[in-house]
């Protein structure tokens, strides 16, 4: 017996499956080694319930298919091993002495949460989806069916008016073009694999700010940058200068026409963990109730400037693509500031052939 104990051990010790011993109280006996790859040291789980690391919301499901009375239960549930993440397992639940009040359960874990995200992320794609054909067939119609009208006026109106009439083509057309750019660039950056460069934040911003040197009147704007990166930092430059571009852009829309002035800052601090990239205005602020939605797809918070709706919908998926966090103050009236967590990554030989590092620096 003691020889099939020993083999029953080395079987569930070298298995992938996390392996758990809980009593009728639900409280761990013995839990396989394989949790250390999860971050959690088996001795410090003994003796804990189970439903200390189960989704909150989750535990009443969870208890009511371990208090079923048939032998082998199949369910899947979330389980908080670390302080990190949930990690998504399918559980088979095996009963030990069935007739016995004071049996326990075997509870075997396979690790699901690869299939888990592909599934989620596969939802999230439909719902885009069905976002952009909805946002197609419905408010894309509005400048194709503006331009026909106008050219049918041009058609019949003498030249001064023609050309009144071709420059409201041209907007709607403009309008319509952007929309196109926009959706392309989000969906191109979406398929690219994430790339490591080299970033010199001082370049990249004063290419940034080359860029938009059209978009407004420097009579009107000022733009102050500072600068302070002491190390190397390595992201995708591609998507790092869409984070960019979609902040100073949503910040040079908003601004507070009330005001003699508009302020936009620009900080950066680079350290070997992360950049930490700020853009903050005196604009005209977003509406609390407005807050938690301005990054959904087409949603836009006011009808102030002229948009698609899809710019703070981009600038969040590009920041989570890099793994990296954005967070949001804002008061109405008062003005906004993003700030953006995008995580250093290490530098491959290639990226680092030359030192770069720019030190600390500030413009406007």
């Amino acid at each position: 017996m003691k020889g099939m104990e020993w083999i029953f051990k080395e079987l569930v010790e070298n298995s992938d499956d996390i392996y758990v011993l809980v009593d009728k109280d639900f409280k761990i006996r013995y839990i396989s080694s394989v949790v250390r790859r999860y971050g959690a040291e088996p001795l410090s789980l003994l003796g804990k319930n189970i439903f200390d690391f189960v989704e909150t919301e989750k535990a009443e499901l969870w208890k009511e298919c371990l208090a079923g009375n048939n032998d082998r239960k199949i369910f899947e549930a979330g389980l908080r091993l670390t302080a990190d993440e949930i990690t998504y397992f399918d559980v088979t639940a095996y009963r030990i002495n069935h007739h016995n009040e004071d049996g326990g359960q075997v509870l075997q874990l396979h690790n699901v949460t690869p299939y888990k995200k592909k599934t989620q992320e596969l939802i999230s794609s439909n719902k885009q989806l069905d976002q952009v054909i909805y946002k197609t067939t419905h408010d894309l119609r509005a400048p194709i069916m503006s331009a026909l009208g106008l050219i049918t006026l041009a058609e019949q109106s003498p030249e001064p008016q023609r050309l009144e009439y071709l420059a409201l083509i041209r907007r709607s057309l403009n309008k319509l073009n952007t929309f196109i750019e926009e959706m392309h660039h989000f969906y191109r950056t979406g398929k690219m694999a994430i790339q490591q460069q080299l970033i010199v934040w001082e370049e990249l911003v004063q290419e940034e700010l080359d860029d938009q040197r059209m978009t407004y009147h420097p009579d009107k704007v000022r733009i102050e940058v500072n600068i302070h990166q002491p190390v190397d930092f390595c992201s995708d430059k591609l998507r790092v200068k869409t984070i960019l571009t979609n902040l100073l852009t949503n910040a040079i829309k908003y601004a507070d026409t009330r005001k003699p002035k508009h302020l936009i800052q620009i900080n950066v601090s680079v350290t070997e963990k992360e950049a930490v990239l700020s853009v903050k205005d005196n604009g005209i602020g977003i509406e609390k109730q407005y807050q938690n939605r301005i990054f959904d797809m087409f949603f836009r918070a006011t009808t102030q400037a002229h948009g698609s709706g899809l710019g703070l919908f981009i600038l969040r998926d590009t920041v989570e693509r890099l793994h990296g966090k954005i967070e949001l103050q804002s008061e109405p009236g008062q003005g906004s500031e993003f700030i953006v967590y995008l995580p250093n990554q290490k530098c491959n030989a290639e990226a680092l052939t030359e030192d770069t590092r720019a030190g600390s620096r500030s413009f406007s």
